[in-house]
């Protein structure tokens, strides 16, 4: 039977939030909430909740912004960003809101190169986190690429050092499937690479590699274009497509298998045994299944060498942390699995949807990984 980490695991929704948000912070707690400056109209929520019992709650916001590009469709939202920033300086003073800004992107020769998850990295080595007594990565309005470096890099160090031991580590996230079906991606990006420090040892320049590439993507709507540019980067030698089930809608996993059907079984060939299923809105119980299901293959092919795993994510944010966890944990116990995933130049909003009504329908999420649930 594996050793899970995370099990048991806390994971809270609706009512346990504020429960949580009232009855854990004290005058004692000195908290950490970082969070990104966009559009999303959640970016707030996580905050509003946490102030809305605590009043007087020492909070500090590192308020993350990034620049996507001259040419993104992302400037266009610009009123909704402003909207944004009033509503956070309302919330809190200026003194405590720290900004710092992300290069997204680096010239290289005559193309540009990611390196925000780099740079996010670095921002969290900056940081004495000792400081707080909690440390809150508000993933609602991040990028992917941005909050896995960041929490990856907070693990790491809460792990190697004795006087981060006590430390809170709590991921919220605002989760709407809704709005995220009607945030559109523009183009993907034109050069892939692997997340930073989830590079699972995997080069796919080097022609010296035999090892057998196994690649497991949770899936998506409206994803064709980026998963075909990662299956097409990776050329992987066993594909596990994942669907979200259960999930709030029960039809879902049929609409993906409808909208993936030709790509899955025409393009890439992929065995019916080989489908995986991951609830929606559990991202510890996804990491479980993911973690079993990467260490059974290593453990199935050992006999005839080693393999790498893949993972990417086109799903929920609240997937991708489920996807995360197994990623940080197998690279633990020295388990090297990489994390691909593809950005886009830009976001596009469906002009057909009520913003007002689609923030009153999304609900918060709580996923605490470290500190107090977990210590002796």
């Amino acid at each position: 039977m594996n050793n899970f980490r995370w099990n048991p695991y806390v994971l809270l929704e609706g009512k346990d939030v504020k429960d949580c948000f009232s009855q854990h912070f004290t005058s004692k707690s000195k908290v950490l909430i970082i969070m990104s400056k966009g559009f999303d109209i959640r970016m707030n929520i996580t905050l509003t909740e946490l102030l809305h019992n605590n009043s007087d709650l020492d909070i500090t916001c590192l308020l993350i912004t990034f620049d996507e590009g001259s040419d993104s469709f992302s400037h266009n939202y610009k009123t909704m960003v402003d909207e944004n920033i009033a509503e956070l300086n309302s919330l809190l003073p200026p003194d405590k809101i720290i900004i710092k800004q992300i290069q997204l992107w680096q010239q290289a020769g005559r193309s540009k190169r990611r390196v925000g998850d780099r740079k996010a990295a670095k921002i969290i080595d900056d940081i004495d986190i000792s400081n707080y007594t909690d440390i809150i990565v508000d993933i609602s309005a991040l990028p992917r690429g941005i909050y896995f470096s960041m929490i990856g890099k907070l693990l790491t160090l809460i792990d190697s050092d004795i006087k981060y031991a006590k430390t809170n580590l709590l991921i919220t996230v605002a989760e709407n499937p809704a709005l995220d079906k009607a945030t559109k991606d523009e183009t993907p990006d034109e050069e892939l690479n692997f997340l930073h420090g989830f590079g699972g040892e995997i080069d796919r320049s080097s022609t010296d590699s035999f090892e057998p590439l196994i690649w497991m993507p949770i899936l998506g709507e409206e994803k064709l274009p980026h998963i075909q540019k990662a299956y097409s980067y990776l050329a992987p030698n066993e594909t596990c497509p994942i669907f979200p089930f259960p999930s709030r809608d029960p039809r879902r996993p049929d609409s993906l298998m409808i909208q993936y059907h030709s790509l899955l079984f025409d393009e890439i060939g992929v065995e019916k045994q080989n489908i995986m299923y991951v609830p929606e809105q559990n991202p510890f119980e996804a990491y479980m299944i993911l973690s079993t299901a990467i260490q059974n293959y290593k453990k199935s092919l050992k006999e005839i060498g080693e393999c790498k795993a893949v993972l990417s994510t086109f799903s929920s944010k609240l997937l991708s942390i489920g996807t995360l966890m197994a990623a940080y944990e197998l690279k633990v116990k020295d388990i090297g699995v990489g994390v691909l995933n593809v950005d886009s130049h830009g976001y596009k909003l469906d002009e057909n949807i009520n913003l007002a009504d689609m923030k009153k329908e999304s609900k918060l999420f709580v996923i605490w990984l470290a500190g107090e649930p977990y210590q002796q």
